[in-house]
């Protein structure tokens, strides 16, 4: 706790002093860009397992808080609840550009958040600002992206099923995908086990209703959707 929340702090020097922000809508940039520093420094100093600890916990904070409102709610929600607003702007945002960064990939992300910041140092940005500058360097259009996860206070509610089958000389590891009501998009990772040693990998879903298959020379088994629960929301 002492080792994020002091790498929090010194995260706005760059999030929320050099660069500011423009809005209370847009207030993440300082809070949830400096929380999304923090969980990556712990990253590098105490490896996967600490981070992966740590998305659980923003994720869950988010699920429970999510009603407040979204993202671009900013300070308003903590008009309402305090720890709600802590949630919403520090955690869910920083679960999101996590989320962002896996579609995108790091380089693109960290490439667009350098951007960011030299284009906006010592002024105060606004969310489209940021919009723009992942997507000049992604090359992607990341307003579905931004309208569900930071202007909705709804998550996802999904529907996954499974299945391991035969074909030819391999096993496929078949996997469909169903978002009931808004559909958002995000990074949906699977893990699972072959011969003891533990499998991952990652699906990029975007649409209402997805299937996505792997061939493997191993049975997979003790198959997990997204084990670390970096995807807030219903996953049955």
């Amino acid at each position: 706790f002492r080792v994020g929340y002091l790498a929090h702090e010194i995260a706005h020097q760059w999030w929320g002093q050099a660069v500011t922000w423009d809005r209370y809508r847009d207030q993440w940039l300082s809070e949830g860009v400096a929380q999304f520093a923090a969980a990556r420094y712990i990253r590098e100093r105490q490896g996967e397992r600490a981070y992966s600890a740590i998305l659980k916990r923003f994720s869950q904070t988010a699920r429970r808080a999510s009603d407040f409102g979204p993202i671009t709610l900013g300070s308003r929600i903590s008009y309402l609840d305090f720890n709600a607003y802590q949630a919403v702007v520090y955690n869910k945002a920083a679960l999101a550009l996590q989320m962002l960064a896996d579609l995108i990939g790091d380089e693109a992300f960290f490439l667009g958040l350098r951007e960011f910041q030299e284009s906006y140092r010592y002024r105060a940005a606004r969310t489209t600002n940021f919009i723009r500058s992942l997507e000049r360097v992604s090359g992607r259009d990341l307003g579905p992206f931004f309208r569900t996860w930071f202007d909705s206070h709804r998550l996802p509610d999904v529907r996954v099923a499974q299945e391991v089958f035969k074909r030819d000389d391999e096993f496929v590891l078949r996997l469909r995908v169903v978002q009931d009501g808004t559909v958002f998009p995000f990074p949906l990772h699977l893990s699972w086990t072959e011969n003891g040693v533990s499998v991952r990998r990652m699906f990029e879903v975007s649409e209402g209703d997805q299937t996505f298959e792997i061939g493997r020379t191993v049975r997979p088994v003790r198959i997990r959707v997204n084990p670390d629960g970096i995807v807030p929301g219903s996953f049955r």
